[in-house]
């Protein structure tokens, strides 16, 4: 699989990228300038500017200061995401936070930062591609330990390492039943693996009901074909014969004369 990486050479991405090459997937990192971009391709990676190719993408970009919220968590996250969709890409895993859904509930920088990525969730969620969002705890540098928990506690520790972070994106890459899905992500005692399948997945959506009668447009009247009515159907009518080729009223016809293949044993 070719895996597109926004923030690929930053602290989060930098380690879906090796985690990523270390599974021999191909690796196409989206990154800002020629300096970043040799950096990845010295262990391997397609370092590229503004390259949106791919089958699949993880966007692990973030701000660095609060005036960039807009651009890159909000607006950056959502224009990957449409391009993913435009481009018909197999996954889309957004890396976004606990607490996106409810930014209302927090004030000042933080409120920001949370409504940005509200912002990325809103817009992903409107779109085909089939996406999922990781809801992270709050990053930290502690090393990884491969164990997670999907299931917040009130008394769970909101904070996840960077490593099993990472982790967490490549994992969720290869589960096809996460589509649509948003997933929380903390410290916990489960190997990611086993908490990633351990989630049921979503369940399909009813089938529409088309509409009938005044409700239906033209094109839905027309190509409606609706059962046999019973009274329309004579008791002693013949059954089909899908070998009579004779079509109206009156006795067949003789089968034509003179018309015999003069040749029946040549082919």
């Amino acid at each position: 699989m070719i895996v597109l990486v926004t923030g690929a050479h930053g602290r989060l991405g930098s380690r879906i990228v090796a985690l990523l090459l270390h599974r021999q997937h191909g690796v196409r990192a989206l990154v800002r300038c020629d300096g970043q971009a040799t950096a990845l391709r010295e262990l391997g990676a397609d370092a590229v500017v503004a390259d949106l190719r791919g089958d699949a993408a993880v966007f692990a970009a973030g701000a660095r200061h609060r005036t960039e919220l807009g651009a890159i968590d909000a607006g950056g996250a959502a224009k990957l995401a449409e391009a993913a969709d435009r481009y018909d890409f197999a996954r889309f895993v957004l890396c976004s936070v606990i607490g996106a859904d409810h930014p209302e509930r927090r004030s000042g920088g933080v409120r920001e930062f949370l409504a940005a990525k509200q912002h990325a969730e809103r817009r992903l969620a409107r779109l085909a591609v089939p996406w999922t969002i990781l809801r992270l705890g709050r990053l930290t540098e502690e090393p990884g330990t491969g164990r997670v928990e999907t299931a917040l506690q009130r008394a769970s520790t909101l904070t996840i390492s960077r490593d099993d972070a990472a982790l967490a994106a490549v994992e969720a890459l290869e589960r096809g039943h996460l589509a649509r899905q948003a997933i929380h992500l903390v410290d916990g005692e489960r190997p990611v693996a086993e908490a990633l399948d351990a989630i049921p997945p979503r369940p399909l959506p009813a089938p529409e009901v088309a509409p009938t009668g005044a409700r239906a447009t033209l094109g839905d009247a027309q190509s409606d074909n609706p059962p046999d009515a019973p009274d329309m159907i004579a008791a002693d009518a013949a059954p089909l014969d899908a070998d009579v080729e004779w079509v109206g009223d009156g006795p067949v016809p003789p089968a034509p004369v003179g018309n015999e293949d003069p040749s029946p044993r040549v082919p």
